[in-house]
């Protein structure tokens, strides 16, 4: 002992409290493509009016635009190069003036771009107005030019008049439509986007890649997940399928989607099929979109324990009708069998829900639903979390009773919480630690059970007889 003059000595203890980290519940992140914002840096938002600012227009926007109006609160943000340019459809027109109207440009979104002729003449004389969402909605009058580029969308409207008569070129009525392709980033992109997300401190539940996809990108995002468990980061992915092509019928694409999903399994990804008009926040337009903007707010306002298409949350917002047209339960049904994540609705109630949070595991799996991914990555972060303040401890009766303590109090937080049944440690006494400096526990988690179905029997009753 050191020598000192006689007095009382404190040592001041840490981790009495049982104390855990509140976790990432609640906090998802994505990455997509968008027009403004350094490519691969993470921005956390929080405040949806800067969404425009801080990332332009485009697929990224527009699903953080959609999960705040579904009931995100903070949500972490990358944009990905967008090395896959979006494109400009064939034109259509329905018109008895003799001018003629043509496209061009780089679109930064999906959109369904009609031009309407209102005034008759030639350029300088007629004027126009456009809708970027198949007519819901409208530009003001604009005057005929030889050019004109349509705002934050990287589309040029191109008009040629009639060389002889020009007065004849354009007539109130004549309609141009055509479709662009949103710009989309490759397999390569989309990991280099992830991998920062990865690589930093911050925490999240799952992250969402915008913009359709197929298996090789699913494959790829598994294989990151697996990944990120690894380094012990519990996470999953949220993926969004391919909507219909121009000549699909409903049935067509959804037995292509169906087919696809065949050859894929992952307890770690999930994919959104359903597909919807959304009232979009940044703009006010009424747009066709795949929904898992929507359902990943939906989700992030959830409490983990909770089944996404449970009734009594109440509708899910921001959905004006489900599409394709033509979209029965039969095919919500087989989209639902083969894993997807789709909505739905029921008789008698106003509004759209989710059909099931559909992880794409096998069917024998845990981790069939979205729930019960969540719950158990929220119990392994903070189990490990607990278990690493033992790390380098002695292996005494003492040490591992405190260990098994230490253990066992996050799982009784998460069930005071309601989020598990029950949770338990086990640690097996006899164990050689001296020999293999190494510890074997097992903890198991009792999930809170989900009505999937209710059974309802109904008959009379006389209460005269017996």
């Amino acid at each position: 002992m050191m020598a000192t003059l006689p007095d009382v000595s404190i040592s001041i203890l840490d981790g009495g409290l049982g104390l855990v980290s509140p976790g990432a519940a609640g906090v998802h992140a994505k990455v997509g493509v968008c027009s403004a914002g350094t490519v691969n840096q993470i921005v956390g938002i929080s405040d949806p009016s800067k969404i425009k600012d801080l990332f332009g227009t485009g697929p990224l926007a527009n699903a953080l635009g959609d999960s705040f109006q579904a009931g995100s609160k903070v949500v972490y943000a990358v944009r990905a190069n967008g090395d896959i340019a979006g494109t400009i459809g064939t034109i259509t027109s329905t018109k008895t003036g003799t001018g003629n109207m043509t496209a061009a440009g780089s679109p930064l979104d999906a959109y369904q771009v009609q031009v309407k002729i209102a005034d008759p003449g030639g350029l300088n004389a007629a004027s126009f107005r456009y809708s970027l969402d198949g007519g819901d909605t409208w530009s003001g009058k604009l005057t005929v030019q030889a050019s004109y580029a349509i705002p934050d969308t990287g589309i040029t409207l191109n008009f040629t008049e009639d060389a002889v008569n020009p007065e004849n070129s354009f007539k109130a009525g004549d309609l141009y439509q055509f479709n662009t392709t949103a710009p989309e980033a490759s397999v390569s992109s989309v990991q280099a986007a992830v991998q920062a997300l990865l690589d930093s401190a911050y925490e999240f539940e799952f992250i969402h890649v915008v913009g359709e996809s197929d298996a090789a990108m699913w494959t790829a995002l598994s294989s990151l997940a697996s990944m990120a468990e690894s380094k012990f980061r519990y996470i999953h992915f949220l993926a969004e399928a391919a909507g219909p092509a121009a000549t699909d019928t409903v049935d067509t694409w959804v037995n292509a989607r169906v087919t696809e999903a065949q050859n894929f399994a992952s307890t770690r990804v999930a994919v959104c099929a359903a597909r919807g008009e959304v009232i979009d926040l940044l703009t006010g337009r009424q747009v066709e979109r795949n929904l898992a903007g929507i359902y990943a707010g939906w989700v992030s306002s959830c409490k983990i324990q909770k089944s996404p298409g449970e009734v009594a949350l109440g509708a899910v917002p921001g959905i004006v009708r489900l599409l394709p047209d033509g979209l029965n339960d039969a095919h919500i049904l087989a989209l639902d069998e083969a894993r997807y994540v789709t909505f739905r609705q029921y008789i008698g109630m106003a509004g759209f829900y989710v059909t099931n949070g559909r992880m794409m595991a096998p069917e024998v799996s845990d981790f069939r639903y979205v729930e019960l991914r969540r719950v158990m990555d929220k119990a392994c972060a903070q189990v490990r979390m607990a278990a690493l303040r033992h790390e380098h401890s002695e292996a005494t009766p003492a040490g591992i009773d405190a260990l098994e303590g230490d253990l066992t109090a996050p799982l009784d937080i998460m069930t005071g919480a309601g989020e598990i049944m029950a949770g338990r440690v086990v640690i097996p006494r006899d164990q050689d630690v001296i020999a293999t400096s190494t510890l074997r526990v097992k903890v198991r988690i009792v999930p809170v059970p989900i009505m999937r179905w209710i059974e309802v029997e109904m008959g009379f009753e006389n209460p005269f007889q017996a």
